[in-house]
């Protein structure tokens, strides 16, 4: 009748007892406890040989450890499996207890789609800093911090690819929930921000060249006379539209004062994406380009327009 294969802590005993050695001696080398990846390192002795085991658990790592003592034993020709017949301890199954199943740890990637959250919505890019790395040499234990601002995130894992994507993916499940704190908190700063595309910028040359071919040459001296052009329009249309021109801060306004003084103007979006970036330019050949901002186009022109008028009128003040 052939032996039960038994569990593996088991089978070492009964093989130091068989083999006239001392029983078995296990002891907990490492830990992790109190989180939803908990780790227990084993390291036996038994036979004058050592061994380690690693599980979720302490009883799985126990059996890890005695399992591997076994395989060491079987190699050196001190214990045969067909007397003391034990059971697998697969690879698989360790894993799975490890790690919540290794091949989804393995294959998961949420720090490109943690990136590409955090630039739609004009965020500063997470930062990743590894706190720590406890362990024997042969089972590490990484754990690393995922941060936007002052939120973070901590995940820790056997390796340090799993534990950065862990914490990403910790990150990617609070987002909606912190997306306005981040939006106040952590802009994207002005390094970050994406750089205008080559057609983009040759685009925004073109239109600048044509405006700047229709310059009005020798205009600085009617400019610096402004202050006179709009008193004698004060006196004369005193009670016209054109009095509040400059008072109304529109772009139909600023046409109109231009026109005044034979000269035209143009807004170009030099970005975008927020901070959206405008630049007005009127064409004289006294260097005029004012840059309005805003989160969007409309407040960026608004900006770009309000500046414009207020160098105006401190010509006219002059």
């Amino acid at each position: 009748m052939a032996n039960i294969a038994e569990n593996p802590v088991v089978v070492l005993h009964k093989l130091t007892v068989k083999k006239g050695f001392v029983s078995p001696l296990y002891q907990i080398v490492n830990s992790i406890d109190g989180t939803h990846n908990n780790r227990y390192d084993y390291l036996v002795k038994a036979c004058g040989r050592e061994a380690m085991g690693t599980g979720r658990s302490k009883k799985i790592s126990k059996q890890e450890a005695a399992y591997n003592a076994l395989k060491l034993l079987e190699e050196e020709g001190i214990y045969d499996p067909k007397e003391l017949p034990v059971e697998e301890v697969t690879v698989l199954q360790k894993e799975n207890n490890l790690e919540h199943g290794s091949s989804r740890s393995a294959n998961i990637n949420c720090i490109g789609p943690l990136q590409k959250m955090c630039e739609e919505n004009n965020i500063e890019n997470p930062v990743f800093k590894e706190i720590s790395d406890i362990g024997p040499p042969h089972s590490k234990e990484f754990t690393y911090e995922c941060c936007i601002g002052s939120t973070k995130t901590v995940a820790t894992s056997r390796t340090k690819k799993t534990a950065k994507q862990l914490a990403a993916k910790q990150m990617i499940e609070k987002f909606d929930d912190i997306l306005p704190h981040l939006i106040l908190e952590a802009p994207k700063k002005d390094d970050q921000q994406p750089l205008p595309s080559t057609e983009k910028n040759l685009d925004i040359l073109e239109r600048y060249n044509k405006l700047m071919a229709s310059v009005v040459s020798n205009k600085k001296a009617k400019l610096k006379d402004f202050t006179e052009i709009f008193h004698n329009l004060m006196q004369k249309f005193e009670k016209s539209s054109d009095v509040f021109d400059l008072r109304e801060r529109t772009e139909e306004s600023l046409v109109r004062a231009l026109n005044q003084i034979e000269l035209k103007h143009d807004m170009l979006v030099i970005q975008k994406e927020s901070p959206v970036i405008i630049v007005l330019y009127i064409n004289c050949d006294v260097s005029f380009a004012v840059m309005g901002l805003g989160t969007t186009v409309e407040q960026a022109k608004e900006d770009a327009l309000n500046e414009t008028f207020t160098l105006l009128e401190d010509f006219i003040h002059q």
